[in-house]
């Protein structure tokens, strides 16, 4: 008899596991608290989005465990928007966990012991990285339910995206970084997302900093949005008030971890949400920073 309600006890549980863990209509986006970095994570019925992994390994499996069902081990599509640390690191261990779909970045490369850790294991799980640039549109899902327009950077240098891969030689590897160092601040080739969902629009800056969103007011690229993930993790050098003044997002979320060295997110940039009338969203505050988009929109 014992053993039967130990069983029934266990079934039930597992049961209610299932159902608690079910798909739902609404897509939920979720800025993981993975410290001082990035890692946002969208999910819509069965498919999931993760934009950047942070510096923890331990943080963002802690992440992906807490939101997504325990049966779903793929992710369908991941976005590193640049090779600083604390996008980067942490992808490692996802992708050594998880299925993956699509793996794609810009030309933001910065060399480091943790972007060559990264891509032996690129190599080992045979991903293919690739590149994407303004203008392209990416769809995830079997019927495309996720769209994300890329609106940032304007063109891509892919001759760059062979430092992904173990088919060219160190030398050549080295050039490559070297050539990419010189163009200029990394943050400013951070990819940017735009995600619509019929009349919902999120906006995913990266570390972009006030050069890209110039670039992009100029091209008139961006418009009213619902949701804005502050970049650079509120650095007083992103979300100038031009740029927000375009934008005019409901929420701002910041992804920025407690007490960090670099003064994150900074008094000016506060200001600036404060003055749009913004709801401030932050990880260091809140943990994870949980959005839910209706069905119906």
């Amino acid at each position: 008899m014992r053993k039967i309600s130990y069983f029934l006890g266990l079934w039930v549980g597992l049961a209610f596991m299932v159902l608690w863990q079910a798909p739902t209509l609404k897509t939920k986006i979720i800025a993981c608290d993975v410290g001082q970095g990035d890692a946002i994570l969208i999910v819509k019925g069965r498919t999931q989005v993760l934009i950047d992994g942070g510096p923890s390994s331990e943080k963002i499996l802690a992440c992906l465990e807490r939101h997504l069902p325990f049966w779903d081990h793929t992710i369908e599509l991941i976005v590193m928007t640049n090779t600083d640390f604390d996008h980067m690191n942490g992808l490692s261990a996802v992708i050594d966990r998880y299925g993956l779909g699509d793996f794609v970045t810009a030309d933001g490369i910065r060399g480091s012991s943790a972007l060559a850790k990264f891509q032996s294991v690129l190599s080992r799980r045979g991903v293919r990285v690739l590149g994407v640039e303004q203008g392209e549109t990416i769809k995830v899902g079997e019927s495309g339910e996720l769209k994300f327009e890329v609106l940032w950077p304007p063109e891509v240098k892919y001759e760059y995206l062979a430092v992904f891969s173990d088919e060219i030689e160190s030398t050549v590897r080295e050039q490559i970084l070297g050539a990419s160092a010189k163009q200029g601040d990394v943050n400013e080739r951070s990819v940017v997302l735009m995600l619509t969902l019929d009349n919902y629009r999120a906006l995913f800056t990266g570390d972009s900093g006030f050069q890209a969103e110039k670039g992009m007011l100029e091209q008139g690229l961006v418009s009213n949005i619902d949701y804005l993930k502050v970049g650079h993790h509120g650095s007083k050098y992103s979300t100038n008030g031009e740029f927000l003044d375009k934008l005019l997002p409901s929420v701002a979320v910041i992804s920025v971890g407690a007490k960090n060295r670099y003064g994150h997110p900074t008094g000016e940039v506060l200001a600036r949400l404060r003055g749009i009338g913004a709801q401030i969203l932050r990880t260091d505050e809140s943990g994870d920073v949980v959005v839910e988009i209706p069905a119906e929109n």
